[in-house]
Formats: C-alpha cells, structure tokens, sequence
C-alpha cells in the first residue's frame, strides 16, 4: 500500500474552478468540498434573515460567497458583514471574491467543519483583522463570539438560549440568543 500524496493548490488554482453552489474553499492550500446538513442550512437561514433585518447598511452575503485573504486561503464564511465603513473589504474585479477582512464573520458549527472553523479560519480571522467572530452550533445550541483587540481575538463568551450577548460590531446591539435559535421557544 502506497502513502497517498496531496498537492497543495493555489488560489489561480481555486478561482479555475467551476461555478459551483457548493460550499468550496481553499483551506491553506487544499481545496475543500463541504456540503452542509439541514439543520446547519436551517440555521444559516434563521441567521441570515436575522441580520438582514437587524443590519442597516454595509453588504451582508451568506455562502457560497468567496473572501479571498492570500494565495493559500479563500474561504466561504457562511455569513458575513463588510460595513459601509469598512474600506479594506471589497468586491474584486471579478465580481466573485471579496477580498480583505469583513468586519463580522458567522461559521456554523459541523462535525467536519469545527477543527477548521477553531483553527486555521479562526488564525486567519484574527491575523487580517475581522472584527468579530460568531461559531454556531445549532445541535448544541450556543452561539460563541470573539472580538478582536489589537490582533487578537478575545472571548467574549458562550451563549445559550435564555440568555444575550451584546454584539458591538452591530453598534453594541443586544441580542437574545432565543432569536437565533427560534424552534426552541414554539
């Protein structure tokens, strides 16, 4: 039995791929094919809609919507949020990839996801400097968020339902964690 050899791949790489509606990311170099469960996708729904209606202002996209940060990383946050402050986040040429770091990224939590999630996306998060970082786990139920200090992302908390969380990329809004996962209170 011979070892199996895996090619890193480069962002030109990436970008030569097809069209897809699948969730893709370039994930330090290996490209990466996810597609998600239904209560991720029904989580992604409750937290789009949320902050659709929350936010006023600025581009919110969910995936699979690429943010390229180097040749190695471009990754499909499932939500994020560029601010219209926010002039270091923008719309590349191609009309396809943002570049630069949004002010606020939401990832779902999954069992084949969580590893990257808290790992080389959270490092990269943190080191371009997005500004707040939400992980959702919609089987446990709990919504964890950073804020980044100088570089570093800090741990604001983890949250359940019955309690809030005071979101200051969302100008210091509080927001009850019951909102975000509603088939608990019907």
């Amino acid at each position: 039995m011979s070892d199996m050899t895996k090619t890193k791949s480069t962002f030109a790489d990436y970008v030569a791929l097809p069209e897809s509606s699948q969730i893709v990311e370039l994930i330090d170099g290996e490209i990466i094919v996810n597609p998600p469960l239904d209560v991720h996708q029904d989580a992604l729904g409750i937290l789009y809609v949320f902050l659709r209606q929350t936010l006023k202002g600025g581009k919110l996209r969910m995936a699979p919507t690429g943010v390229y940060f180097d040749d190695r990383n471009s990754f499909e946050p499932e939500i994020f949020w560029v601010s219209p402050q926010n002039d270091h986040c923008f719309l590349g040429d191609d009309n396809r990839y943002w570049h630069g770091a949004p002010d606020l990224i939401v990832e779902i939590l999954s069992s084949s996801t969580a590893s990257k999630d808290r790992g080389i996306k959270f490092e990269t998060y943190e080191q371009t400097g997005v500004r707040e970082y939400w992980l959702v786990d919609p089987i446990s139920r709990y919504i964890e968020i950073y804020n980044n200090r100088q570089g570093v992302f800090m741990r604001l908390g983890l949250f359940e339902p019955d309690k809030s969380f005071v979101s200051e990329v969302l100008g210091n809004l509080n927001i009850d964690v019951n909102l975000l996962f509603p088939s608990l209170v019907e």
